[in-house]
Order: structure tokens, then C-alpha cells, then sequence
């Protein structure tokens, strides 16, 4: 029997608190459609007292989550106080539920670590609370019966006592009806009794309840009984008559779902930061673990990601102190079979002096030329000591390619190379290894079986390791400095003589004056060299190409880094989110 037909003219005269006119709610269950709610009409009074039975299935909880706002139906309409809230934003939906609607639950979901006080508190953290609200929620403790236990948290109170924490929850800020989802489930029946009176008591007192019950018993405190089957409502019977209650409005003034919103994000915090920190108080072995798992996730981020920038920034210096506008010509060694093929013992091959002056002859645009013949592990004698140090025959423009700084003395001049002098320039540490208790200048040192008066010594300088093996390799600290010309007539070694005659010759450094030719210069460098050599003993380099190759991959290890990070700090944040839920 319908609902209207039994009240009559009652319900003419009586505000409804909510209606529903062809409520459904259906699923798609991969290819199958499940109706869990099927054209439900209901009008409910303000004031009315309703129970919701059924068998598991019937679609009691679908009802009650539409009712709560916590889902949305399919079709059907909805008013809660004359208004339709079917097509509202999420934001004007909970606006709802926290003024409009007080929620029960079997389960009491209680905060654990906040007081009877603090835990009633809890809506009132979406609205305006004040300090003076204080008062109305120790009157609602005292309300519902727990006026001496203000200050107990749940694990101190029984079964019964938590449940009235629970409705006392649900009143804190007047809603316009209350939905208790099997209020009593959980409890004996002497405190199903207490809890059942309290909610009698509500009634009285107005308030429009909608309780879900599977007990019999429990349903018939209620004024009005619905029976539900299959999603549909079977039997809809009035158990009292109507009581005078409280003819709510119910049209609170719900506001816009963004002014909602504002009031949640700037009055939540106050209350949610104690209970945070009261969390952190209760458990304080699982926050210090949880904070743990965290900055070790987040410290393991920065650190992937500063070791990726440093060893590319590392890289990428040692390149650019070539200078933007360099191209580095190094010799190699060639394939093994392009070398045998000239014979067993062939040993003459890379870069040679003849290459060096076609090169400043037929390449334009180029502001300096570098020649550097290199010789490692060399011994060199002093009077006081010896030492194995590095040979490099150079220039005197070579101090200019590095910006080489005197401690003392000077370096090697274009008169030094041209008659073949006798003289050197120290490293810094090879000069206090050689010279521990003496002044250097003027002091002799032998090496190869020649002697060489020492001019000048140089400061510390920034090496160049070259890792990649790239060509450019510069090392300073143990370095010998002598004029090109001495070295090549001076020194012997295997590759002393090119397979033409010439001078060999370790690397040649080309400056070039406009750097929009750099890469073209390269190119024609690389052809001269490439018709003057049958076998690949040589190689070119150019810093500003590798600078931009070590760019990309720096940004592409970098992005690597941060996503295994990324990934590890999500993992560990789900551990830890599994472990808290």
C-alpha cells in the first residue's frame, strides 16, 4: 500500500524532510546490467521515524548511499527539503552531507587517538566553529549520556558507549534527518535497547531518522516499516501514526559548492592538525617509521638526481675548458688489422708536423694552432731526487690554450723552440718532489740522458681525464715543459719518425675565430687529414658538439634517475599507505 493513500490529508499538511520519484541505480557488471535500484518513490515527512528492511541484496545499502548523498543514481529525481540535489557538483554534495545529513554506522568509525569531545567535534571541522562551540557539543555528550566521559577515547568506552559517541557525531550540526546503517548491529541486546531508546528520544524530539535494520525487533520502534525486494519497495505500512514532532524547514542555506569548499579548506585545519599530532602521540613508534620510509624515499630522489647532475656538470666542465671555439686533432692507435697490414713491426702512425703546417696553410679562419708532442713515464733526475714525470713538448702559445699561471720564473718562448734550447718548465708538484729545499730556477734536471736548466714553474691546474676517451685528455700534475723543436730533436722513441719523415706529433688544438664556422672547419679538417692517412690513427673532436651530446645526455639521465626514484618513493608510499589503511 502506498505511503500517500494511507496519510491522507497529513502529509498535505506536513513538510516532507526528502522525496524520491523513480529512483534507480544500475551497474554494468562487465557485459551484464545489474538493477540494484528500481523506480523507488518515496515521501518522507519531516519529524517521521522510517526503517528500511530487506534480505542481503535487497538494495537497502544502494537506498541509503543515494539518501546520503554518497552516490549518485542513474535516473530519478531526488529533493531533500523541496530541493533537487540529483544534478548538483561534488562540492554542493558535501555541503550537504555535513549540514543536512548526520550519518550512524554499525561500525561506530570512531577516531582512535581523539577523545569523546574531539571525536564529536569532527564535522564541525567543515563548518564555522568557534571556541564557544564547545559548550553545544558537551551538551550533546551529555544528550546522549556520556556527560563524565568527555574525555575518554574510544578504546575506553564499551560497545554502547561508542555508538552514542556516534549519534552524538551525527547531531552536531543539526541535520535535517539522520541515516543509521544497522545502528545496532554490533551490540547485545540490552544495549541495543539503550541505544533504540536514545534514538526514540531524538524522535521525540523531531528529528527525521531513517534506520536500515535486518531485526525485526529493532524496525518496530519506528513509526513507518518499508519492506525491499529485488531494488524495488514491496511493502510501505505506517507501524504508529504520524507524530506532531517538529515541522523542520530543512532549507538550510547550503551554500555554493565553492564557498563550501572554502569553509572546509580554511576551518579544517585547526582540527586536523591536533588530531594529527595526537596521532603522532599515540603511535609514536609507526610516525617516526612512517616519516622514516618517507624521507628515505625523498632523500633518494635528491640524491640520484645531485649525483646525475654532478658527474654531467663534472663532464661537461672538463669539455668546455677547451673553449667553445676548439677543435682537438689526437692521434690513435688504428684497427690492428689496418696496422699489420704494413708489416709486424710497423709502428709509425697518428697525427705528424707535416699535418700541422698544411693544416695552418690550407684551413682558413683559424686564430692558433697547438701542437703538443707527448712522452709518459719518463724518469727525470735532479740532484736531490728523482721522479717519473709526464714530457710534453709545446709551443709557447701552449700556455695560452690552458691559461697556465707562473708561481715563478717564466715558460718557454718563441726563441727557446727555434734554437732548440735546453731548458724546461715544472709543474708545481714536480717541482716540490725534484726541488723539496731549494729555490728551482736555474737548477738542472736530466731526462732521456740530456740536461735542461729549469726557467719557470707553473701553478696547479684543473686536469682534463677524459674518461670517454673522447681526445682530449690534459694532465698537469707531474708535467715536464720543453720547447717542441728540442723535444723532437732530443728525444727518441718508436714513434719518433712518421712513416714520411716527419716529426710525430700527440694532438693539435685548432682555435677558430668565428664559431658558425666551427663544425664546417671540422668537416674540412677531417677531409685533409683523410686523404693524407691510409689507416684511421687519428680523431677529431669538438668540444661544443660533445658539449651538446652530453647535454642530452644528461637530461636523459637525469629523467631515468627520477623515475626509478619517482617509482621507488610511490612504491614505499603505498607500503606505507597499506600498511596505515
Amino acid at each position: 500500500m502506498r505511503l500517500s493513500s494511507y496519510l491522507g490529508w497529513q502529509e498535505e499538511q506536513m513538510s516532507l524532510a526528502f522525496s524520491t520519484r523513480g529512483l534507480t541505480k544500475t551497474y554494468e557488471v562487465g557485459d551484464d546490467r545489474v538493477v540494484a535500484l528500481d523506480c523507488v518513490d518515496l515521501e518522507v515527512p519531516a519529524g517521521d521515524y522510517l526503517a528500511i528492511m530487506g534480505p542481503s541484496g535487497s538494495g537497502k545499502s544502494t537506498l541509503l548511499n543515494l539518501l546520503g548523498c554518497l552516490d549518485s543514481p542513474t535516473s530519478g529525481v531526488y529533493e531533500l527539503a523541496g530541493r533537487e540535489i540529483t544534478g548538483l557538483s561534488d562540492d554542493e554534495l558535501s555541503s550537504i552531507r555535513c549540514r543536512s545529513i548526520g550519518f550512524v554506522f554499525q561500525s561506530y568509525n570512531l577516531i582512535p587517538y581523539l577523545d569523546v569531545l574531539d571525536n564529536v567535534r569532527v564535522p564541525r571541522s567543515y563548518e564555522r566553529a568557534t571556541a564557544a562551540n564547545t559548550d553545544s557539543i558537551a551538551s550533546l555528550a551529555e544528550l546522549v549520556g556520556l556527560g563524565d566521559r568527555v574525555d575518554h577515547r574510544p578504546q575506553q568506552l564499551s560497545g554502547g558507549q561508542q555508538q552514542r559517541v556516534g549519534i552524538a557525531r551525527a547531531l552536531v550540526n543539526d541535520p535535517d534527518f539522520i541515516l543509521a546503517d544497522e545502528p545496532t548491529g554490533n551490540l547485545d541486546s540490552k544495549t541495543t535497547a539503550e541505544i533504540l531508546d536514545l534514538l526514540d528520544e531524538l524522535h521525540a524530539r523531531g528529528k527525521t531518522i531513517v534506520l536500515v535494520t535486518h531485526e525485526k525487533e529493532v524496525a518496530q520502534r519506528a513509526s513507518r516499516i518499508i519492506r525491499m525486494k529485488d531494488g524495488r519497495v514491496e511493502e510501505d505500512y505506517r507501524n504508529r501514526p504520524l507524530g506532531s514532532g517538529q515541522d523542520k524547514e530543512g532549507n538550510k542555506d547550503q551554500g555554493s559548492g565553492e564557498e563550501a569548499h572554502d569553509r572546509r579548506v580554511g576551518r579544517a585545519g585547526s582540527t586536523f592538525g591536533k588530531a594529527a599530532f595526537m596521532s603522532i602521540a599515540t603511535h609514536p613508534m609507526r610516525s617516526l617509521l612512517t616519516a622514516l620510509g618517507v624521507f628515505i624515499g625523498v632523500a633518494s630522489v635528491i640524491w640520484l638526481l645531485a649525483i646525475g647532475e654532478g658527474i654531467a656538470v663534472e663532464a661537461e666542465d672538463e669539455i668546455m675548458a677547451l673553449g667553445a671555439n676548439s677543435i682537438v686533432l689526437s692521434s690513435k692507435r688504428p684497427p690492428e688489422e689496418q696496422r699489420l697490414s704494413r708489416g709486424k713491426y710497423f709502428n709509425s702512425y697518428g697525427l705528424t708536423e707535416n699535418d700541422y703546417y698544411k693544416i695552418k696553410e690550407t684551413v682558413p679562419h683559424l686564430g692558433a694552432l697547438f701542437p703538443t708532442r707527448e712522452i709518459n713515464n719518463r724518469t727525470v733526475f735532479s740532484s736531490h731526487d728523482q721522479t717519473r714525470a709526464e714530457i710534453l713538448g709545446c709551443l709557447p702559445n701552449y700556455r695560452n690554450l690552458h691559461d697556465l699561471q707562473l708561481v715563478k720564473g717564466r715558460f718557454l718562448t718563441e726563441e727557446d723552440n727555434l734554437s732548440q734550447a735546453e731548458v724546461c718548465v715544472l709543474s708545481s708538484a714536480l717541482s716540490k718532489t725534484l726541488f723539496p729545499f731549494k729555490d728551482p730556477l736555474g737548477q738542472s734536471v736530466t731526462t732521456e740522458g740530456n740536461l735542461y736548466e729549469v726557467v719557470g714553474v707553473v701553478a696547479p691546474q684543473r686536469e682534463l681525464k677524459d674518461e670517454s676517451n673522447l681526445g682530449f685528455k690534459e694532465l698537469f700534475e707531474d708535467n715536464l715543459y720543453l720547447p717542441i723543436e728540442t723535444m723532437w730533436s732530443k728525444f727518441f722513441d718508436h714513434y719518433y719518425r712518421a712513416a714520411d719523415g716527419s716529426n710525430m706529433v700527440s694532438k693539435i688544438t685548432l682555435r677558430v675565430e668565428d664559431p658558425d664556422k666551427l663544425f664546417t672547419i671540422a668537416q674540412m679538417t677531417q677531409d685533409i687529414l683523410d686523404r693524407d692517412h691510409e689507416m684511421d690513427d687519428f680523431q677529431v673532436t669538438v668540444p661544443l658538439e660533445l658539449m651538446e651530446q652530453a647535454e642530452k645526455a644528461r637530461m636523459t639521465f637525469i629523467a631515468l634517475m627520477g623515475l626509478v626514484a619517482g617509482i621507488s618513493l610511490v612504491v614505499g608510499g603505498v607500503g606505507i599507505m597499506n600498511i596505515m589503511l
